[in-house]
């Protein structure tokens, strides 16, 4: 019986850790991801996307995963299209799918990963 326990916990601990494992591509793109987002995000989202008190919304929620992936890249490219609402950022294609990517796979959030194609489709 305590083996069979040893055995159902190594093959859980196993299949949880196999499955978050990124590979060695994707840890690059979340790198080059954070680099994007310090450089045109963390000023008002914030180091560890919580947002700015209000002012600012926090990119650690479910609306910011994959069923607003199109929201999320429409912004990014055009603007809120409000006066005081987030401006457009001069991204190429492949840097919004590294900032994309980067914040639906980090604080908490876990979504698939996109590729450039899935963002042409977008825009």
């Amino acid at each position: 019986m305590i083996q069979k326990s040893i055995l159902w916990a190594s093959f859980m601990y196993f299949f949880l850790f196999s499955c978050e494992s990124l590979t060695s591509e994707q840890k690059a793109e979340l790198d080059r991801g954070r680099e994007v987002y310090l450089t045109h995000c963390v000023s008002c989202h914030g180091d560890k996307g919580d947002g700015m008190g209000g002012a600012y919304p926090t990119l650690i929620k479910p609306e910011i995963l994959e069923a607003h992936t199109a929201r999320s890249v429409t912004l990014i490219k055009q603007g809120s299209g409000f006066e005081a609402g987030m401006k457009p950022i001069d991204l190429t294609n492949q840097e919004i799918v590294e900032v994309v990517n980067y914040i639906q796979n980090t604080w908490g959030n876990k979504a698939p990963f996109l590729t450039e194609k899935q963002i042409q489709d977008i825009l």
